[in-house]
C-alpha cells in the first residue's frame, strides 16, 4: 500500500499544487482505499444489502417502486436494485408476493378490522384505504383498482 507521503510525491510530480489540492487528493484517497478495503473483506456488499432491504420492506408491504426508490435515495442504481429484487424473486419462488396481492391484503386487513369494530366502510374509510396504500408506495392506478374490490366486497 501507498502512504500518504508517497501518494502526495506522485501528485507533485507531475506538476505544482496548493495545499488544498494535496488534502482534498489524500482525503479522496484515502475514502477510496477504506471503501476498497471494506469491500474486499466483505462489510460493504451493495447486492446484499439490496437483498436484505427487499426482504425487510415486504414484510412490512411496501411496493417495490417505493422500495427502488428507498434504495437510490441509499446510492443504489435503480437498475441494481430491480436486477437484485428480480433475483431474489426467482430465487425465493412464492415467497414475495406481487404488488397488487401485497396491496389487497393490506386493504383486506383494514376492511376486517374495521367491521370487527361493528363499522361499516364508508368513503372516510375508502380514502384512509387509499392513503395507506399510497405511503405504501402502490401506484394510483393499482389503489384504485383494489378500492374498487373492496367496494364490491362489502
Amino acid at each position: 500500500m501507498k502512504s500518504a507521503y508517497d501518494a502526495a510525491c506522485g501528485r507533485l510530480a507531475c506538476r505544482m499544487r496548493t495545499e488544498k489540492e494535496i488534502r482534498d487528493f489524500l482525503e479522496t484517497a484515502e475514502i477510496a482505499e477504506a471503501v476498497s478495503d471494506l469491500k474486499n473483506f466483505g462489510y460493504i456488499d451493495d447486492a446484499r444489502f439490496c437483498e436484505e432491504y427487499f426482504r425487510y420492506a415486504k414484510q412490512k408491504a411496501k411496493a417495490d417502486a417505493r422500495i427502488i426508490r428507498e434504495l437510490s435515495q441509499k446510492g443504489i442504481t435503480a437498475e441494481f436494485a430491480r436486477n437484485v429484487i428480480e433475483d431474489v424473486r426467482v430465487d425465493a419462488e412464492a415467497e414475495f408476493e406481487d404488488d397488487e396481492t401485497s396491496a389487497m391484503k393490506t386493504a383486506a386487513q383494514m376492511l376486517r378490522n374495521l367491521t370487527e369494530d361493528g363499522k361499516k366502510a364508508d368513503e372516510k374509510f375508502f380514502a384512509k384505504v387509499g392513503r395507506r396504500l399510497f405511503q405504501l408506495g402502490f401506484d394510483s392506478s393499482l389503489i384504485y383498482g383494489v378500492i374498487g374490490n373492496l367496494r364490491r366486497k362489502q
